[in-house]
């Protein structure tokens, strides 16, 4: 067992020592791969600035052009735009809306059914007294409740949430709440800046200022999004 171990010992020594060596042999190549980079790097610098020494002596009048590419062979940035004014001078050139005529043009299409107070009123009658009377009830009675204490519309939209759904109260008044968010005439405009607000058009609008909008706007109406923006990443 002695003899076994000692060679045991040997031999994971010697993996060691040459797995050790292995390791440093790729470090080496590493750092002269480095250095070969580093060395090629200053070459071309180097160039570059004996070129421009020459075209500055060789040129009577001062010149203020930089070599960009400098910049880019140091950094190596795929995503430098050197055109960031031309870009913006087209966005502004092309992007023009009247945003006031399209605001107008929206809401001109909305129909007023005027369902949201109808729902709201309807939600308001579920008080919690109300609530804890009503889940007392056995199905029949809580029918015959219901038929007697709503209108005929009020009590139609209690039908057809049992069309689809086994009655639970809890449910049945988030139902009545959704109904109300799907309901709601608030027309939300996001701007980019909080120099615009357009609550002046018209008292169902609420201006909010949204930091992902570089430029335009976005309606947002029952949830539904109508997008007139630019954004960072159209930009």
């Amino acid at each position: 067992m002695s003899l076994i171990l000692k060679n045991a010992v040997k031999q994971v020594d010697d993996k060691s020592k040459s797995y050790f060596v292995d390791k440093l042999k790729e470090y080496d190549y590493l750092i002269d791969e480095k250095e070969k980079k580093l060395s090629e790097l200053e070459s071309e610098l180097e160039k570059r600035k004996n070129g421009l020494k020459e075209n500055s002596l060789s040129d009577a009048s001062p010149n203020y052009d930089f070599d960009t590419s400098i910049i880019d062979l140091l950094t190596e940035t795929n995503y430098l735009d050197k055109n960031i004014f031309e870009i913006n001078k087209k966005i502004e050139q092309k992007f023009i809306i009247n945003y006031e005529d399209l605001i107008k043009d929206f809401l001109s299409n909305i129909k007023d059914e005027n369902k949201y107070d109808f729902c709201v009123k309807l939600r308001n009658r579920f008080t919690p007294n109300e609530i804890y009377n009503i889940e007392l009830m056995l199905p029949e009675e809580r029918n015959k409740y219901l038929k007697q204490e709503l209108t005929k519309e009020e009590y139609k939209v209690y039908e057809i949430y049992l069309s689809s759904n086994r009655f639970n109260m809890e449910d049945f008044i988030d139902y009545l709440n959704r109904l109300i968010e799907l309901n709601d005439p608030t027309v939300t405009i996001l701007v980019s800046s909080n120099k615009e607000n357009y609550d002046y058009i018209d008292k169902k609008i609420k201006t909010k200022v949204s930091n992902s909008i570089y430029k335009g706007i976005k309606i947002l109406y029952r949830n539904k999004v109508y997008d007139f923006s630019l954004n960072e990443g159209n930009v």
